[in-house]
């Protein structure tokens, strides 16, 4: 479970997770997401269009990751989606 901050938050506490508490998904076959299923959407509600839409809305304890994603040069930010879509 991880902490993804207000804006992910749902407030309905599920078992041991609070409200602003999820379960990470693997990322095993990301990338082939929009082949299978027709659509990139992603998040628990779907609201993220995209890999960087997705990183972004993250907070809570991912916070510091999302800085530092947004501190990366444009090539950098592609070359780890492209990484993270390779997975």
């Amino acid at each position: 479970l991880h902490d993804m901050g207000e804006a992910l938050a749902d407030n309905r506490p599920d078992f041991r997770a609070n409200g602003q508490e999820w379960r990470t998904q693997p990322l095993w076959g990301i990338g082939m997401i929009e082949t299978i299923n027709n659509h990139t959407f992603f998040l628990h509600d779907g609201r993220a269009r995209n890999i960087e839409e997705a990183i972004l809305w993250h907070g809570g304890e991912a916070k510091n990751s999302v800085d530092k994603f947004k501190n990366l040069t444009k090539k950098q930010r592609e070359e780890l989606i492209a990484f993270i879509n390779s997975l």
